[in-house]
């Protein structure tokens, strides 16, 4: 995403050698990884979309809000059938757009989006991010999280390889600011990368952007960010 010279640092983790990358939850999502940028841009998702605190306004009723869970699980559903997005086509992220679409057009007020919300610990359960994607697709015991302290103005992104044992933990921090209802803003603090003998190697973190929470709901969070991704979590 950004095509300057610069010198690219490798790294090891269990055979596989890859440049490091900095995550961003930001799509954590939020969560993503990316190489250095220093621009953010927007780019919307579906036609006409824009988001719900902007677009979407009103109460409606306990059919509504059944709609609305009901495309939550079509999403989910996908994101089962496509490993968390790593095996989706393009005819499945339309699917998933298409479903998040409707469940935010349906929302009640007791299923709107709310950043406040989004305070816990949560596990990716899909993505359209590529870099994270291409995380994910290295194995086969790896898993994402992100943890968003409101209180305290932070968000940190894992993946992480190998759930027993001895894991290796790519790690981003980044510092995070509410900006209304629905929009977060961060911005990149550390980086880090934690092989299984427990050595930490530093990466030096690049960037800034936004979230919005479209979703929030019965320990499911839907994002959509500055760089146009969706991210899908649950509850940890």
């Amino acid at each position: 995403r950004h095509n300057d010279a610069r010198r690219t640092t490798r790294v090891r983790v269990r055979g596989m050698t890859h440049p490091p990358h900095t995550l961003v939850c930001v799509r954590m999502i939020p969560m993503t990884t990316t190489t250095p940028r220093t621009t953010t841009t927007t780019v919307p998702r579906g036609r006409g979309w824009a988001p719900p605190s902007r677009s979407f306004r009103g109460v409606r009723g306990v059919g509504a809000a059944s709609s609305s869970a009901a495309a939550i699980g079509k999403v989910l559903d996908i994101a089962r059938d496509t490993n968390r997005g790593v095996d989706a086509g393009p005819g499945d992220r339309e699917r998933v757009e298409r479903a998040v679409d409707e469940a935010v057009a349906s929302a009640s007020t007791t299923t709107r989006n709310d950043a406040r919300a989004s305070h816990g610990r949560w596990r990716l359960a899909y993505t359209t991010e590529k870099e994270t994607l291409w995380l994910l697709g290295k194995g086969s015991d790896v898993a994402a999280y992100q943890t968003i302290d409101n209180d305290r103005g932070t968000l940190v992104n894992e993946v992480i390889f190998g759930g027993d044992g001895n894991p290796v933990i790519f790690r981003v921090d980044a510092t995070t600011e509410i900006a209304d209802a629905t929009r977060v803003n961060f911005k990149f603090s550390s980086a880090s990368l934690t092989l299984a003998n427990g050595w930490r190697i530093p990466i030096p973190p690049v960037g800034a952007g936004w979230f919005d929470n479209v979703y929030v709901v019965n320990g499911i969070r839907v994002s959509r960010d500055s760089r146009g991704d969706t991210l899908v979590c649950e509850r940890a």
